[in-house]
């Protein structure tokens, strides 16, 4: 169920970052905490990090290696970014007024886009509710699609448009936000998709009409916690589990075609709901126990292809992309952790803190090796949630 609400307050995760503009690539010895998971921009990658309270785009090139290309204290680090090699496209959010004495303003949010490089001009307008917390944005060659809330009248809509032939946007469902619809989209050649309850509508932009309904889950049963992704012949990947178990047990993968819409569960379990599919290949980060994962591609019959395997002190941090050619993921190694805790008589809870450094890597699929493409030491972080 989506709900739109006015917010006040926005948590550690959801903003550090106002200013704006593009900076010179920075390399310097401070500590970079890495928040918004690699994404593929093309042969290109991008991520979002913070360093120095501030909150920084980065783009790296085989030829060039990285550089900032958007930097500001309003970006939404905790929201994901939607890349491809002729977008980038992110949130940003921000007080709605200038500071005053016993006031407190209305957070505002806002989305922009653009070329990988910038300039990033709006996508979706200012507004003061929050209209998903999950995948709001999406992007695939010159096209962005979105979910645009509408505070006021306390409704939802999933958009698409054409950014790189800048042509007008087109509305392609408008719903109640205290409805069932929706808080994910993703977007793949001619086709859309967004979540509603148990179902995914995966809808044919150029036909203007549904392609079909993913059915994951009977209306009445109980609630999914659900994640999906689209590829261009309008095949859609899903990975999901009960809402009890969220964050603490295994999801099903599966996934449905426009001429077989039903599903077709693997015989493998994810540890979390991100999937990615391209080339009729899934990428989603494998359950083998507790404490242990590997990131890992199957085709469509269940034969798995490990990429890289993750257990103590190592973890995949953030997420992952995948476009059928090549993969991208982050990976923390936790050197040390400590509690911090305040002195007695003061409120706050205490926290645990980890030291370490992340590495994002990228590798060739189906065998390429894997190639560092950064590495970002952190000291003292508050240990940051897993996906």
């Amino acid at each position: 169920m989506m709900r739109l609400s006015a917010t006040v307050v926005i948590g550690v995760v959801a903003v550090l970052l106002a200013g704006s503009g593009v900076a010179r690539s920075s390399r310097t010895g401070t500590q970079r905490v890495l928040w918004q998971a690699p994404v593929l921009a093309g042969d290109r990658v991008a991520w979002g990090e913070e360093a120095g309270a501030k909150g920084s785009l980065r783009l790296w090139t085989r030829s060039r290696g990285e550089r900032v290309v958007y930097s500001s204290d309003s970006l939404d680090l905790g929201r994901p970014l939607a890349a491809s090699a002729r977008l980038l496209a992110f949130q940003r959010s921000y007080p709605g007024c200038p500071p005053q004495p016993n006031f407190v303003c209305p957070q505002v949010q806002d989305a922009l886009a653009g070329r990988p490089t910038g300039p990033f001009r709006t996508l979706v307008p200012r507004h003061t509710c929050f209209a998903s917390t999950g995948r709001a944005l999406a992007v695939d060659a010159g096209v962005a699609s979105y979910l645009e809330p509408d505070c006021a009248h306390g409704r939802v809509r999933v958009v698409v448009r054409d950014v790189a032939g800048d042509r007008p946007p087109l509305v392609l469902r408008d719903a109640a936000a205290t409805g069932t619809c929706c808080s994910d989209v993703a977007i793949a050649g001619r086709f859309v998709a967004w979540n509603d309850r148990g179902r995914v509508v995966v809808y044919d932009r150029v036909a203007r009409r549904r392609a079909y309904r993913a059915i994951v889950r009977a209306a009445d049963a109980p609630g999914l916690e659900l994640g999906f992704d689209l590829q261009p012949d309008g095949k859609l990947a899903v990975a999901f589990r009960l809402i009890e178990v969220a964050e603490a047990g295994r999801t099903t993968v599966s996934w449905f075609s426009r001429s077989e819409p039903r599903p077709h569960v693997l015989p493998i379990h994810g540890r979390n709901t991100l999937v990615r599919i391209a080339g009729n290949r899934i990428a989603f980060e494998r359950f083998s126990s507790a404490k242990k994962s590997a990131l890992a591609v199957t085709d469509l019959t269940g034969r798995v292809q490990t990429v890289a395997r993750f257990a103590p002190p190592l973890r995949l941090r953030s997420g992952f992309d995948f476009d059928g050619r090549q993969i991208v993921w982050a990976q923390d190694r936790i050197t040390a952790t400590r509690e911090d805790c305040p002195p007695p008589g003061q409120g706050r809870p205490c926290v645990l803190l980890e030291s370490g450094v992340t590495k994002i890597w990228l590798r060739a699929t189906p065998a390429g090796p894997a190639r560092l493409v950064e590495r970002l030491p952190f000291t003292d972080t508050v240990a940051h949630p897993q996906p």
